[in-house]
Order: C-alpha cells, then structure tokens, then sequence
C-alpha cells in the first residue's frame, strides 16, 4: 500500500481507545473518568492523545509503537534515569516531563490487546514551533536544546539502554539502501534515479563524521539525536523555552547531529514535505540557532565538536534524504505517508536543502 489513511488510523485508535479506556485509566487514573480525548502533535511514529480528565486536569496519552521501540520497559527506564538527573541538576533551567507512574508503580502499562501506553505531564500554556520558527523562537529553542546537552553533559553514556542501536549510522544505512537499490522490491528505481545519484554523491558526509567518531577525535555524548523544531516546548507568555521533550533517541553519539537536525528542520524556508520546490535557507535563523545552542552547551564542546558543526549539518539532511528515499523505494513502510509520493517529496526536499548548504 503506497499511502496510509491518518484520518481513517486515528479514527480507529479513538474507537480502540474507547473500548479500553476504563482498562488504561484504572492502571495511571484510578477511579477517575475521562473528559475528552483528542489526537495531538505532528509525530511520525507514537500515537499521541491529550487527555483531560473530569476534574479538568490534563495529561499526555501516548502508544508506544513496539514495532519500533520493542523494550517499552527498557526505554522508560531510560526516561526516568533522565528525568531524574536533570531533576537534581542545579544547571538546568527548564521544566523536566517526567513520566507518570501506573498505580503498579510502573512507567509503562501493556493493555489486554498487547499495546503499550504511557502518560506525561501537559504543559500548560505552551507550544512547539512545528513550522517555520522564527529567529526569536530559533534562539529561544536552541537555548533549550542546549541547555538540555549541558545538563547531561555528566551523565555516563553507557548507562542509556540504546533503543534504536546504529540510529545515525549512516555508513550502515547506506549499506540498506545500496541492497533496496538492487532489489527495488516496489518497481519505483527508474522514477528516482536522478536522487540516487545526488545520494551516493552525499555519502562522503557520512564517512567524513563515521570516521572523526572511530578516531576519536568526536567524543561520546549523551545526545538528544531528534532536535527538530517540534521536540521543544516554548512558553506562550513572552517565547523562552519551557521544556525539551521526545526523549525516546537519548543515547550515546555525537553533537554534531543534534546541531545539524536543529539546522534542517529550523532553517529551511519551508516545511520537509512542502511540494513546492525552491528551498531557501533562513541565514538569519541560523544565526539564531547558532547564537543560542552555543550560549548555553557551547562551553562544553572541544575545538574539534565545534569545528564540525556545520559538517553535522550536511550529513544529517544527507541521512533523512537517504531514509525518506530508503522508504520511498521499500514501499512506505517506516513512515506515515499522506500519498504515495510523499516520502519522495522529502527526499527531494532535503537533497534541495543539502544543495544549499554545500554552496
């Protein structure tokens, strides 16, 4: 199947929901009753809902998705281990999302149909600037994002449990994508030649950071390794951060792909799956961003981090180019997709954008 019906997906989660949502409140609300339930955020892979209970008290409704994250225990021990690291941090200035416990004393709850569940604190009176950031909401995001690498900055990165293991492995990934290119299993090679050859071109950003890392020269941090503009909360009242969120890829890597996601998905003149071609770069939200994740981790980082910022930039368009168009040539089988082009029109958009930053 080329495209997915969200709208059809969603409508059959709230009736899911709805047949077992005594089950879920019982295990993190006991003996409350449910207000409204609503889809919310712009994920690719949880299921997100905002919950509102009858005493008007609102919280965060997520399904793990197991398919992808399938040690829903393991991935919530790492949420707390953060959570409550940054909690005793006295560096940290922004609010921490701790999850919300089962009456179990679990931070996870498995329904009677195998799904996986959790719930965290809603933010009162803030957003994320999912499109197009302004360069006040770049800076104040950036900060964020910064201060989040600073606080954990002294945590020991092979405590994490790693859930998705070769995450920004990108020299691995290219090793999937050359076997998709020689089985095209969906018939869809000849559209997108010109896109294979673009990305086979790029692969010298992913060997030029694979081998900085194997050298040692970029050392192991603990990294957020998804900083796009949605996974930063800001306060509605006057725009500062108020909360880094979507902990689920907090692992061992590099800073140069938490620098180069803030750069794809805040600089760029329009959204990653915009049809319209022409991208343009922001320069002026770069700077921004630049101002503000250096104001806050920027004394964290060794001449050789700081160096290669703007190389993470280039090979981290070059791996989401190279995912979307994996995807898009396995036959949509990883990302949500509105029609069939749609993860070819991500591709193309961030080959665009990759085109910009190389000149």
């Amino acid at each position: 199947m080329d495209s997915i019906d969200l709208t059809g997906i969603q409508s059959k989660i709230l009736q899911m929901f709805n047949e077992i949502s005594q089950e879920i409140l019982d295990a993190f609300f006991p003996s409350t009753t449910p207000q409204s339930l609503q889809p919310t955020g712009e994920g690719l892979i949880n299921e997100t809902f905002l919950l509102q209970l009858q005493n008007q008290d609102r919280w965060i409704l997520q399904r793990i998705n197991t398919a992808l994250f399938q040690n829903p225990k393991a991935l919530m021990e790492n949420f707390v281990a953060i959570a409550c690291h940054l909690q005793a941090s006295h560096q940290y200035p922004l609010q921490v999302i701790h999850p919300h416990p089962t009456c179990f004393g679990h931070y996870h709850f498995e329904d009677s149909n195998g799904h996986c569940w959790r719930v965290f604190p809603y933010l009162e009176d803030t957003f994320a600037p999912v499109a197009l950031p302004s360069p006040e909401q770049a800076y104040e995001a950036a900060k964020g994002y910064g201060a989040f690498f600073k606080a954990l900055s002294d945590f020991p990165p092979e405590q994490l449990y790693q859930p998705l293991p070769g995450f920004h492995d990108t020299v691995s990934r290219y090793i999937s994508f050359k076997a998709i290119l020689e089985k095209d299993p969906v018939g869809r090679l000849n559209q997108v030649t010109k896109e294979v050859q673009l990305l086979l071109k790029a692969e010298q950003y992913a060997q030029e950071v694979h081998n900085l890392i194997q050298k040692g020269i970029l050392p192991t941090r603990v990294t957020h390794n998804d900083t796009k503009a949605g996974n930063v909360l800001l306060h509605r009242s006057n725009g500062s951060a108020a909360a880094v969120i979507d902990w689920d890829t907090v692992m061992p890597g590099t800073v140069l792909s938490d620098y180069g996601d803030m750069v794809r998905t805040f600089v760029p003149d329009r959204v990653e799956d915009a049809p319209i071609p022409g991208f343009q770069l922001r320069k002026e939200v770069w700077q921004a961003l630049d101002t503000g994740f250096l104001e806050t981790a920027g004394y964290q980082l060794l001449p050789a981090e700081r160096s290669s910022l703007k190389l993470g930039a280039k090979w981290i368009v070059t791996e989401q180019a190279l995912r979307f168009l994996t995807d898009y040539l396995a036959g949509d089988v990883y990302y949500k997709t509105k029609h069939s082009e749609h993860n070819l029109e991500r591709a193309c958009n961030q080959l665009e954008l990759l085109r910009l930053l190389e000149r």
